[in-house]
């Protein structure tokens, strides 16, 4: 009887961590997936207003941006290969961007029509980068949920034992008596 006490404490205390894990991770990962939501909607959104914007973009601060990108990624904690491809985007888009500073002050602005908007790439990487962390939210539910079906089997099986083990101690009190 002791001793399925504590095994039901032990497995208790176990199952509480695992909770509160899954708990951390589902925040984060709710919270990446609503933010490259919010970044797909927004980046869309101006490029239906105007596609030609994504061309002003001022080449000094690719730099801080490629920075800023980086700590976003860090904090998100996204996979080493998702990194190295988004800040290889940034970096491209920086020296197209530079190429075409150059061009622009020789020849002037482009004109309207031979303007290809760059930010498709952008979009693909974002759109990529969600589905992985949709994808890893629900694994992570799906393993929360077996790891809450076998606690709760065990927990069962462990009261019934419990409860056993007392009606078979009460009846050899009770032959004893």
């Amino acid at each position: 009887i002791a001793k399925g006490e504590s095994d039901l404490a032990a497995i208790t205390e176990i199952r509480n961590k695992e909770s509160a894990d899954f708990a951390a991770s589902e925040g984060e990962l709710v919270e990446t997936v609503d933010a490259l939501d919010r970044a797909i909607a927004i980046i869309s959104r101006e490029m239906a207003k105007n596609p030609a914007a994504f061309a002003q973009i001022d080449t000094t601060k690719m730099a801080n941006l490629a920075k800023s990108l980086g700590a976003i990624m860090d904090a998100a904690s996204l996979a080493a290969s998702d990194k190295n491809k988004l800040m290889s985007l940034v970096q491209s888009q920086q020296g197209e961007s530079d190429e075409s500073e150059d061009d622009d002050m020789s020849f002037g602005a482009p004109a309207a029509a031979t303007y290809k908007s760059h930010s498709g790439g952008i979009m693909d990487v974002l759109e990529d980068l969600k589905e992985k962390a949709e994808s890893q939210l629900a694994d992570l539910r799906k393993a929360e949920t077996n790891a809450k079906h076998n606690f709760d089997m065990t927990k069962q099986s462990l009261v019934d034992q419990a409860g056993a083990d007392n009606k078979d101690l009460a009846d050899e009190k009770a032959s004893k008596a």
